[in-house]
């Protein structure tokens, strides 16, 4: 995530990677820097805070907040760009990749939606209307298109999951003493929200010092997606951070409840120990039984369905309540299957099996069954050491789950286990969750298991480091690392399709009120004039073509810090369309356009995520005929972890995973090609 940060309640939803696509939303040529005097143009607020009073205020959604969100409303609004600029942006994003004759079509179409007699005039009052009598004017619109209306199992098409450093287990105990002493540091991380004492992020780059939203961090364990036949519903309630005291514990397909507070404490890490233990054992006394989690993993409105059938007993009412309800997941796992042509000792270099297995459980018969994929947080630790986090995405970005692993990782490092149960006497045994399964339930669960080792099977998976470079050598090029990586992206794309497309980059705007994401494109006519010259489409030098990258990566700089200042386009082209189906009003032509739906369909979906210890994230392709990529810059090399699938013949997740290295080296032997008088004005991101 990029702050720069990168990359998809009541009644809110939306998709952060669904195969129907993660959005699917020129002066063609305008550049972000030229609008930047738009900027001050239509925003009510211009930066500036506007306080409210009152504790455990609901939003226009029925979210609860605690008193710990008050930062947030002392927060600035988040801005509404001006029009017309926004629309010179659309038109220079769309013009690198849709034909001549579409793009003059949609410029026509542009043009007479900004007219002073088109709709855009009245649709952007409509915003600026809506900017000022709530929080955050795109917030809703956004989660509902983003993740709740999206049909698409989570599985896959919208978790994504963090893998963890292998830890090299070769037994139960170890899996269990890892387990308790990372769950103890969730639990310290916990301690800050219950007493709202969790520091206020700032922003380290532009306008330095700056608080950043935090309510992301308080959803984190408050926080469930349930199922709906036309939306999803995200249940939320920060009004009681510390009210829930159990999580839910999945071991071989079943769920256990385990309290983790005792006489008002998160209980000891060799009691953990103790309750995980029994869990383990009772699981291998029991006889298989069928895999309900499974029913998590369909498609939404299906699910929806099937947990209407569950609710219709008691029994299951109270097994869906606990698990809703719970502070998170752990999920006790199977050991990991390597990839072919590798083995279990090749475990820990074996990338791409170890996320293969945190992203969707390997199948029915390994760990599929062993999840709950609408809880924000699942924790997962297998018997041979593979580990990480599968998380529901509508809660929260990425930035906040990975503080949260930062903070654990780091706890559990300095902790010690004692040897002695000091609690084990007073510690109820954990309790297993019942069902009582109709004939229809056991139907919907067998169906699942057949649907399920589908979508497992046609994941096309690539992770691997690429050890040439790092950061630091790009650093030392002047461009920043995202701008320099998102071009390698655009290149590698054109070497295999032989055209740009629509790149979707998530953009952190929590400088702003309730502020997510907004999209960082990357598609720009800059990059694909650079782009032709490295592979041989124009005439042009060594020194030509350096001159040609300095000119896309200043582009993209640009592009990056109008978004995390409020000025991206994505956010603000939805407002205008979700204002016409306010208003009542005809769908704009500009939203029935090819270019339109083209403009939100990211056969790119790229996300950065610049740890500080060595874990990464993954995730699915956003369309079926695209590509997944996320990136992990450390200083001396970077983990890109590239998905597509495998019922699309023009993808390949190993084919784009071999360009792209080829692409890096090809854009690091260009970058020691440096005449002095070629220089990138570097702007501070």
């Amino acid at each position: 995530m990029t702050e720069m940060v990168v990359r998809g309640s009541s009644t809110n939803g939306v998709s952060f990677c669904s195969n129907s696509g993660m959005a699917s939303r020129s002066n063609a040529s305008a550049s972000p820097a030229s609008n930047k005097s738009c900027n001050n143009s239509t925003s009510s607020e211009q930066g500036t805070a506007r306080p409210t009073t009152g504790a455990g205020r609901g939003n226009d959604v029925g979210e609860v907040w605690s008193s710990s969100a008050e930062l947030t409303h002392t927060l600035p609004k988040l801005p509404i760009p001006d029009l017309e600029c926004s629309i010179d942006k659309y038109l220079g994003l769309i013009k690198p990749v849709v034909g001549h004759q579409q793009f003059a079509k949609t410029k026509l179409i542009a043009d007479e939606f900004c007219k002073a007699s088109g709709q855009g005039p009245q649709l952007q009052d409509y915003l600026l209307k809506r900017q000022q009598d709530t929080d955050n004017w795109a917030n809703d619109w956004w989660l509902h298109d983003m993740y709740l209306n999206i049909k698409l199992p989570l599985l896959i098409n919208s978790n994504p999951v963090t893998v963890f450093p292998y830890q090299a287990s070769t037994s139960r105990r170890q899996q269990v003493r890892f387990t308790a002493k990372l769950v103890c540091g969730m639990l310290d991380f916990k301690r800050y929200l219950d007493t709202e004492t969790l520091p206020v992020e700032r922003c380290k780059s532009k306008e330095k010092g700056q608080p950043l939203c935090m309510e992301q961090h308080y959803r984190l364990f408050t926080s469930y997606r349930q199922p709906g036949r036309e939306r999803d519903i995200q249940k939320t309630d920060l009004g009681v951070v510390g009210g829930t005291d159990f999580l839910v514990v999945a071991c071989c397909g079943q769920f256990y409840r385990l309290d983790v507070r005792l006489s008002g404490e998160y209980i000891k890490e060799a009691d953990l120990c103790l309750q995980l233990s029994r869990i383990l054992d009772m699981a291998d006394t029991r006889d298989q039984s069928p895999e309900v989690g499974l029913l998590t993993s369909q498609a939404r409105h299906v699910w929806a369905e099937h947990r209407e059938r569950l609710l219709e007993d008691p029994t299951n009412r109270g097994s869906l309540h606990t698990l809703e309800n719970c502070l998170f997941l752990i999920c006790l796992d199977k050991p990991t299957v390597p990839t072919c042509g590798s083995s279990k000792d090749d475990l820990g270099s074996d990338l791409t099996a170890r996320t293969h297995h945190i992203i969707h459980g390997q199948g029915v018969v390994y760990n599929t069954g062993n999840r709950w994929m609408d809880k924000t947080i699942q924790l997962i630790v297998s018997e041979d050491g593979t580990c990480g986090v599968n998380m529901e995405h509508s809660v929260a970005e990425g930035i906040a789950l990975w503080q949260l692993i930062e903070h654990s990782l780091t706890f559990m490092s300095k902790q010690q286990i004692p040897d002695v149960h000091i609690e084990a006497d007073n510690m109820a045994p954990p309790a297993i969750l019942g069902w009582n399964l109709s004939s229809q339930s056991l139907a919907d669960i067998r169906t699942a298991r057949d649907s399920v080792d589908r979508c497992v099977d046609d994941l096309d998976l690539s992770v691997f480091k690429f050890d040439s470079y790092g950061r630091d050598f790009i650093k030392n090029q002047n461009p920043s690392p995202d701008a320099f990586i998102q071009l390698a992206l655009q290149l590698t794309y054109y070497k295999i399709h032989g055209a740009l497309t629509f790149t979707y980059e998530s953009a952190s705007i929590r400088r702003f009120r309730q502020g997510r994401v907004d999209v960082i494109r990357a598609n720009s006519q800059a990059a694909l004039t650079w782009v032709k010259a490295m592979l041989g489409q124009t005439d042009s030098m060594e020194d030509e073509k350096l001159q040609l990258f300095k000119e896309a990566a200043q582009w993209q700089q640009d592009y990056t810090l109008d978004t995390v200042q409020g000025y991206g386009i994505d956010l603000h082209i939805l407002g205008l369309r979700e204002a016409a189906g306010d208003l009542g009003t005809p769908t704009p032509e500009l939203f029935k356009d090819l270019s339109y739906k083209e403009f939100n369909t990211f056969r790119l979906s790229t996300s950065q995520v610049p740890t500080l210890s060595g874990y990464w994230m993954g995730y699915g392709a956003v369309v079926p005929d695209g590509y997944g990529c996320c990136y992990n810059p450390q200083p001396n090399h970077i983990i890109f972890s590239v998905a597509s699938f495998f019922a699309c013949e023009d993808t390949s997740s190993d084919m784009y995973a071999n360009s792209l290295e080829s692409s890096l080296l090809q854009m690091a032997e260009l970058c020691t090609y440096r005449p002095d008088n070629l220089v990138l004005h570097h702007r501070q991101t």
